[in-house]
């Protein structure tokens, strides 16, 4: 019987290996193996049936296909499986049409492994299996990773952000099950490899309890748009007020992100944040965000208090 674009297509001829395809050929055993497929990844709401999964090398990312759907945190993991996949046999990457999940993990590896942006990767898949088409919020995670140039750069202001978009995603998101780890929230201070930082520290006990790298900035005055989390519409195509855009950076507040000794208080949507040491009330948390006394809206919103820390900068040895 003829193959159709609707079930497995090899991305060729740059990567013979690679295949991409939807989950009635993931389940193809006969087909799978006579192909030499070793390793598959399944991108999707639910795992192949272990009678499946359990005959070849299987990574399984939970997703399901959706704009809020984060994908692009998984990217590095995955481009690395498919690297082992490919150099010990071949691999099947799919999700439930081989339209939009699984594709978007296949661009992301060839804008790796190519070192090009998202056009010229989605053209190259496209050319072997038209139908791919990742939904706008993939699109958006790969244009960030392409700014990111194809690594994922924790430094990153735009990244930064939507790391924290995700995570407010999450406490929102009882119904799908969504959860988070310490492991997701910022580096206590004490843990940070950049020892250059500032440190803020706690005004009454001198506890240190996150680094001016971890501020998160603003421009004045944007408005509840400028930060929505809920918004479907990316900040980069939002009308600003007025069609004018700030470009000053707020200078009022002190919001951050959430740093792991955090992470046992800062489940609910909204509450306080108090020094791990002396329990003082350092400042507060709204996971939906709130209104910044220059106007614009931050969300989610870790507000620190400014009069409640200090800064303490690092001590600098001369040479003699």
């Amino acid at each position: 019987m003829a193959e159709t674009v609707l079930d497995i297509n090899e991305i060729l001829p740059e990567f013979p290996n690679l295949y991409l395809g939807s989950w009635s050929a993931a389940k193809d055993i006969i087909r799978l193996k006579a192909r030499g497929i070793t390793h598959i990844l399944t991108v999707n709401n639910s795992p192949l049936p272990k009678s499946v999964s359990e005959q070849f090398k299987y990574k399984f990312i939970h997703g399901f296909d959706l704009e809020f759907t984060d994908l692009l945190n998984y990217f590095e993991e995955c481009i690395k499986f498919i690297d082992e996949g490919i150099r010990y046999g071949s691999v099947l990457v799919h999700c439930l049409a081989g339209c939009s999940r699984s594709a978007t993990m296949v661009i992301a590896y060839i804008m790796k492994k190519k070192q090009m942006g998202y056009g010229e990767a989605l053209g190259i898949v496209r050319r072997s299996r038209s139908i791919v088409h990742p939904n706008e919020g993939f699109k958006e995670q790969l244009l960030l990773y392409q700014e990111m140039e194809n690594k994922i750069d924790t430094t990153n202001e735009r990244f930064r952000r939507y790391r924290l978009k995700k995570l407010a995603l999450k406490i929102h998101s009882y119904d799908l099950g969504e959860t988070f780890s310490p492991e997701e929230l910022t580096a206590n201070p004490s843990d940070s490899d950049n020892k250059a930082d500032i440190v803020y520290k706690c005004r009454k006990c001198r506890q240190a309890l996150f680094k001016k790298s971890g501020l998160i900035s603003h421009n004045v005055g944007e408005g509840e748009a400028a930060f929505d989390w809920r918004s479907k519409i990316p900040s980069n195509k939002k009308e600003t007020v007025e069609g004018r855009e700030s470009t000053t950076v707020c200078t009022q507040s002190l919001f951050i992100e959430p740093v792991r000794w955090m992470a046992e208080s800062i489940s609910e949507p909204v509450g306080k944040v108090s020094c791990p040491k002396c329990n003082s009330k350092i400042g507060s948390f709204v996971w939906h965000g709130e209104k910044c006394p220059c106007g614009a809206w931050v969300a989610p919103a870790f507000h620190i208090r400014a009069n409640k820390v200090d800064e303490s900068k690092p001590f600098v040895l001369l040479a003699k």
